[in-house]
């Protein structure tokens, strides 16, 4: 791997195996959203903690999990020893250069992973080719708004100046301390997770990753089109943190 991607990767290796959320709540977002009640085979594409694999691997015959980090890989692979899931393998890969074949997927769920490669469109264009004629692809990225470039500003001063395991602790404290503020005032808390993931941990995700890069629908829904497939948004407005906002595209690839 170039030095780029170890950023990204040491990055996931600390974050993801400490941050595994709750499979009941991963499983029912999953069931919710992918339509298809059985697939002979599926990629998770950055595959992370693991439990969007083991979800995929009850409606796939054999699904493969795939990421650039060495840690979550062998994080999903005890959870699917935890979860007795025998029909998923996991290997190490840079989504930029997959090495999966060509048309080798019936299913392909990549969900808030592109967006964090240094070169997001490599990692679409490779997602498209490993999709057989008349699969699927789900593709969940952040959304381009006007508070985008507020968010970067915000993301480049924690990442340079606040990156030491303490200042990042306060960070994330402060961060959280507002969240529970709001929650007090508005009288719920809208950025806990049921899955209880920590506030702290979420702020983490959505401050530190070294790259993030924002798309508008119209833009990816052409992307698809001119590849291929005929693409729909299915959800506009999902996440970890609700004002994160994530959308998601389910894409067909003609036959």
């Amino acid at each position: 791997m170039s030095p780029i991607d170890i950023k990204t990767a040491e990055f996931y290796d600390q974050f993801w195996p400490k941050s595994v959320p709750i499979l009941d709540k991963t499983r029912e977002y999953i069931m919710e959203t992918v339509s298809e009640a059985h697939v002979s085979r599926a990629l998770d594409a950055g595959c992370g903690h693991g439990l969007c694999s083991v979800v995929l691997s009850e409606r796939a015959d054999e699904v493969v999990g795939v990421d650039v980090s060495s840690e979550c890989v062998e994080t999903a692979r005890q959870q699917a020893v935890r979860f007795s899931r025998h029909n998923i393998t996991f290997q190490r890969e840079d989504l930029q250069n997959l090495s999966l074949p060509d048309a080798s997927f019936d299913l392909v769920w990549c969900w808030g992973v592109a967006m964090m490669a240094p070169d997001p469109m490599k990692v679409m264009h490779n997602l498209m080719r490993v999709t057989k004629p008349g699969g699927t692809v789900y593709l969940g990225l952040y959304l381009k708004t006007w508070l985008s470039p507020i968010h970067e500003l915000t993301r480049h001063f924690c990442r340079t100046f606040m990156n030491g395991p303490r200042r990042k602790k306060l960070v994330c404290d402060f961060f959280t301390a507002l969240t529970n503020m709001h929650g007090k005032i508005v009288g719920s808390q809208t950025n806990l997770r049921a899955d209880n993931i920590s506030i702290q941990a979420q702020v983490e995700d959505w401050y530190y990753p070294p790259y993030k890069t924002f798309y508008s629908i119209e833009e990816i829904i052409e992307l698809f089109r001119r590849n291929g497939f005929e693409a729909q948004c299915i959800q506009d407005r999902v996440g970890r943190i609700k004002s994160a906002t994530i959308f998601v595209v389910r894409a067909v690839r003609n036959g």
